[in-house]
């Protein structure tokens, strides 16, 4: 039987799933072999399309590159495909180092990205089913693994969530 190991990065997924906030849009995982993080397999940046459309809110596009990932996200947005993937690749000597062990496709150089987006139209927002789920069609496409078992890794208590959220989150809302 085949387990992955998931991290979410930020407090707020867990302060959506206490029910602390709205729900969450945008979401890094990470994902490893064992529970102990000595395998790491790789991190993955998830958005929904509610997600998609805040972040195109947000870009400068007077900048040229944000400019072509607002019409990489509006080409997803508007076209047929439930799931995409955006890459970002090494931009110089110093990023070659972070390239994906995993399979990813290569660039024009043959370099694999540092950093792979997952954009989904299979859920509104995302929360447990829904990131395990992505998970399995992640640890599929990326890593040739079929997954049976998915263990969370430091999912904290409701009382920790909550004791987080009105320190760090709350006042500034």
């Amino acid at each position: 039987m085949s387990t992955i190991y998931i991290h979410v990065r930020h407090w707020l997924f867990w302060y959506d799933v206490y029910g602390f906030c709205g729900k969450s849009n945008n979401d890094e995982i990470t994902l490893f072999r064992d529970e102990n993080k000595n395998d790491f397999l790789g991190y993955f940046d998830l958005s929904t399309e509610a997600g998609l459309l805040g972040v195109q809110n947000e870009l400068d596009l007077s900048d040229e590159g944000n400019k072509e990932f607002y019409d990489e996200i509006n080409q997803f947005i508007q076209g047929d495909h439930t799931i995409a993937y955006s890459y970002i690749y090494p931009r110089d000597e110093e990023d070659l180092t972070d390239q994906v062990d995993h399979f990813a496709p290569t660039n024009h150089k043959g370099h694999k990205p540092v950093y792979i987006y997952m954009w989904s139209k299979l859920s509104k927002h995302w929360d447990v089913s829904e990131i395990e789920k992505s998970v399995k069609i992640l640890a599929k496409y990326f890593l040739s693994m079929e997954i049976q078992a998915i263990v969370w890794l430091e999912v904290p208590t409701y009382e920790e969530a909550q004791i987080s959220y009105e320190q760090d989150y709350a006042p500034y809302i």
